[in-house]
């Protein structure tokens, strides 16, 4: 799972600012706001990063423990995937 891409789905819509993330389903109509970490979560999503590069990202910005940085990209992803705004594709 650490190797799957985390694309983003193709309705959705993205403003992000030094103070966080908006998400906007263009067609369900669900607005999701997040801090500046799920904004930085988010623009690697947008760059195709895997789980586990998105976690490294994070270690090595902010300084933050490997256990919660795993913890935090899997609980963040999953939440988007579970509102449909992400999906995960497994290696090929």
């Amino acid at each position: 799972m650490d190797g799957d891409r985390v694309r983003a789905s193709r309705g959705v819509r993205a403003s992000t600012s030094a103070d966080g993330l908006v998400l906007l389903d263009i067609q369900g109509g669900l607005v999701l706001a997040s801090n500046a970490v799920g904004a930085r979560i988010w623009q690697l999503i947008e760059r195709q990063h895997t789980r586990a590069e998105i976690a490294r990202q994070l270690i090595d910005e902010y300084g933050i423990p490997a256990e919660r940085a795993d913890r935090d990209v899997v609980a963040f992803i999953a939440a988007l995937a579970e509102r449909g705004l992400v999906t995960e594709e497994p290696p090929q």
